[in-house]
């Protein structure tokens, strides 16, 4: 039998992925009262995974499982019942149906890259676990019914696949100037102190807000963002790549000074905007940089598994931890699914509000965030974010969810290339942030407000070292002077 397993030389990736395919195809033809004979079809996936593709698929296929029933378990039991004022509320969808968008939910980690070799594979598994999951498992609860929703299921589905395959092409080598050590440690201490200078200026110093006064405090900082000159790029440049990447850079040089600039000015930012993805970004860069250091090669797997776990121990901790859990894991999905409600129904911009405005007139007097906001949270002054796939369907339908996936593709691309032969566990970070960032942004604004093109900038500029695939890196004081 083991010899003509052997003999059949099926991938590994083909099997995950077929196995699971499998169990989706199954699941809806199920006979009412099968409910448990579906929940085993999908507990036996991952031991189909491990017989015929190995351990660590069988593993981010579990993580990426529990991942999902945390997910649907925190959602039912804390997040609607505390926030369906809202708009969380839970609708009761059919246990079938509940099992179905659980499967899909989980199908990527099928297919996703486990080990961080690449940059690419760390954006792809953030933005799997908080852009991709939510919009699968939030929407039925929503809507009550799959039917509703399963077109744009099997979209991001097929969304996620394109990124999946893009992160296994063959990486490319772009080599460019870049500094030294010292000299870019220089550079990011430099842009560091100003930028945080300047956000003092600009808002003052302003105790840390509570996470429910936070909106408060984005109404009083919209004034500022209005005003004061640079200033809506200088926040986000600082909070997604400058600030991170400091931490991540005095972790792997062993320097304090570098991480208390970067976390204080984290912190700034935070207490004078309220932005709550920046308050999340202080664990998420530790969280990445040691995993990458320590166990790179089970990268997808740990990080499904912390997910499971941040998920349910921010349920249990109290209100604090539940709310920001609630803001990085639910509300995506939530908000994400307005755009693809209401531009079922309505015309498309087609960029007509940002870089496409001089070929076509827009439809609307506002961008889609404030559209959005205005529909579904009146009289909030809502500027209702939400991620790329969301944004693409507001431009141009599903074809814009396709074609705002392939442009991602080809920022992967070029990033890999960026990245190759830097240390990855500084360059990570930067790259958990614009995931999630991308879970609750359009593409466009993530490359070039919030900070992800800044982050390739400064990938760029890194000395190339010895953070080879699958390699531990030493310390970067081994390898530059001290500045």
């Amino acid at each position: 039998m083991t010899a003509a397993i052997r003999r059949l030389r099926i991938s590994p990736t083909g099997s995950a992925g077929l196995l699971t395919a499998v169990a989706i195809g199954l699941l809806p033809l199920a006979r009412p009262g099968a409910v448990v004979a579906g929940l085993g079809l999908i507990a036996v996936v991952p031991l189909g995974a491990l017989v015929l593709a190995g351990v660590a698929r069988a593993a981010a296929i579990t993580a990426a499982l529990a991942y999902v029933a945390a997910l649907i378990w925190a959602y039912t039991n804390h997040y609607s019942p505390l926030f369906a004022y809202l708009g969380q509320v839970d609708a009761h969808p059919e246990a079938m149906d509940t099992l179905v968008a659980a499967a899909l939910a989980a199908l990527p980690s099928a297919w996703l890259p486990i080990p961080a070799r690449r940059p690419s594979t760390i954006l792809l598994w953030f933005l799997y676990l908080v852009g991709y999951v939510p919009m699968i498992v939030v929407p039925l609860f929503l809507e009550g019914e799959l039917e509703a929703v399963l077109a744009v299921d099997i979209a991001l589905a097929a969304g996620l696949a394109i990124l999946g395959l893009v992160a296994r092409l063959p990486a490319t080598v772009i080599r460019t100037p870049h500094l030294s050590i010292g000299t870019l440690t220089h550079v990011l201490l430099a842009g560091g102190i100003l930028s945080s200078l300047y956000i003092a200026a600009a808002f003052g110093i302003h105790t840390p807000p509570s996470l429910a006064e936070v909106y408060t405090t984005r109404l009083q900082s919209n004034t500022v963002f209005e005003a004061a000159f640079g200033i809506g790029y200088v926040v986000p440049w600082a909070g997604n790549a400058i600030n991170p990447m400091l931490m991540a850079l005095g972790m792997a040089r062993r320097r304090a000074d570098l991480i208390v600039v970067g976390l204080a000015g984290q912190v700034l930012i935070y207490s004078v905007t309220g932005f709550k993805n920046v308050l999340f970004s202080i664990a998420v860069v530790p969280l990445v940089f040691f995993m990458v250091a320590l166990a790179r090669r089970w990268f997808g797997v740990l990080l499904g598994a912390a997910a499971a776990a941040i998920v349910v121990t921010s349920s249990l901790a109290g209100d604090w931890p539940l709310v920001l859990a609630r803001r990085v894991f639910a509300t995506p999905g939530q908000v994400g699914w307005y755009y693809f409600e209401y531009f079922s129904d309505h015309p498309t911009y087609q960029l007509s509000h940002s870089v496409l405005s001089w070929l076509t007139p827009s439809a609307y007097a506002q961008p889609p965030p404030q559209v959005i906001g205005a529909v579904y949270f009146p009289g909030a002054g809502t500027n209702a974010n939400a991620g790329v796939w969301s944004d693409g369907f507001a431009n141009f339908g599903f074809a814009g969810v396709i074609g705002f996936t392939l442009i991602l593709g080809l920022v992967l691309w070029a990033v890999d290339g960026l990245g190759r032969g830097r240390d990855l566990r500084v360059a990570g970070p930067l790259l958990a942030v614009a995931g999630l960032n991308l879970s609750d942004a359009a593409l466009l604004t993530t490359i070039l407000t919030n900070g992800l093109g800044l982050s390739c900038v400064l990938i760029a500029l890194m000395p190339p070292g010895t953070a080879a695939a699958g390699a531990r890196s030493p310390p970067l004081s081994a390898r530059g002077s001290r500045p």
